[in-house]
């Protein structure tokens, strides 16, 4: 460091004025970067209205992390089991994010420019007002783009004492993503019973616990004889119809990062198309019933695909509504 720039960078502590030249950012050079795993860790006192008084931990093997940066102001959001959204601001002196302390921050957008601002938010809960601060511990751009970040906050909400907490570690680098379907699935899921199915040929057979919304309790099987069967596959997501006396949709989703359904478990499923990506998704819908939240499973036990297009499925599946503990089963066998 050069003689003057260390005195401007001593005075600069002195006054609690933040330049990020003394503390790094800019554009990285070509020195090899550790490597760096991606994550978003929050802490919630209890009485914090935002986080509920729980603890988060999320990197991208179990939610999507996306990061910007425009100007001085990076975007986060979450998206797992939980969703969140989040911005940064430093002062409007600055062009872009760099090194240093902000303190005294109030909610952005609403917040003075001078200062800068913040805000968390997600699962439906936001400050009103709101007063924090956000550290800049590092962070990299190359050729004006930002390559990697580590940042620290804290945020109170409408004058509250209980604070929300979190940590940013995020690198471009870091391409990780979720594991796949589980092979071979648990032994112990459900099956059904021998003889319920026919040997060949293609079927649905749904088996509803007394008290299931959907199936009503029922048992139904449907083969080609009785009922019309639609399958559109695009990625790894598949959208199965069944129309006869009754008519179901059924939409299976593999996690983000895989491009087709394969064999194997997947587990710990929400609604489809409001599930966690990096797990899945699942939704099983007909004669004007549907679930408002759900958690399940599917396990594909055969798949096969001819020149990208699927060309036979065998899956079964479990959910349950909104909470209850009565579920619904099925199972699908398709040929094209």
């Amino acid at each position: 460091m050069k003689p003057t720039r260390l005195l401007r960078c001593l005075f600069a502590a002195f006054v609690g004025i933040v330049i990020a030249g003394c503390g790094g950012g800019g554009d990285a050079g070509s020195t090899p970067q550790p490597a760096v795993i991606n994550s978003v860790r929050l802490q919630s006192d209890a009485g914090d209205f935002v986080g509920q008084g729980k603890s988060y931990d999320y990197t991208n093997r179990n939610a999507v992390l996306a990061v910007t940066a425009t100007g001085g102001l990076l975007t986060v959001s979450v998206t797992g089991d939980e969703q969140w959204s989040a911005s940064f601001q430093v002062p409007s002196t600055m062009s872009q994010l760099q090194v240093g302390s902000y303190n005294n921050v109030s909610r952005h957008p609403f917040h003075n420019p001078s200062v800068g601002g913040l805000s968390w938010s997600g699962q439906g809960r936001g400050c009103n007002t709101l007063q924090g601060s956000f550290s800049i511990d590092s962070v990299s751009y190359v050729n004006g783009n930002l390559t990697s970040i580590g940042l620290r906050f804290e945020q109170r909400c409408d004058g509250s004492a209980s604070a929300l907490r979190g940590q940013i570690t995020w690198s471009a680098n870091d391409v990780s993503q979720p594991p796949g379907a589980v092979n071979p699935p648990p032994a112990n899921l459900w099956q059904p019973s021998p003889g319920a199915t026919p040997s060949a040929g293609n079927y649905v057979y749904l088996a509803s616990e007394s008290g299931d919304f959907i199936g009503l309790g029922g048992q139904y099987l449907y083969t080609p004889a009785t009922a019309t069967f639609s399958v559109a596959a695009n990625g790894g997501h598949l959208r199965f119809t069944s129309g006869g006396s009754e008519t179901w949709f059924g939409d299976f989703q593999t996690m983000s990062g895989y491009s087709r359904l394969q064999t194997g478990y997947y587990a710990d499923l929400q609604r489809y198309p409001f599930h966690n990506p990096t797990k899945g998704g699942l939704s099983w819908t007909g004669e004007g019933r549907g679930c408002n939240t759900l958690n399940g499973w599917f396990v594909v036990d055969n798949v096969s695909y001819s020149n990208d297009v699927l060309s036979a499925i065998e899956l079964r599946f479990e959910q349950r509504c909104d909470g209850a503990a009565q579920a619904l089963r099925g199972k699908i066998r398709w040929v094209k």
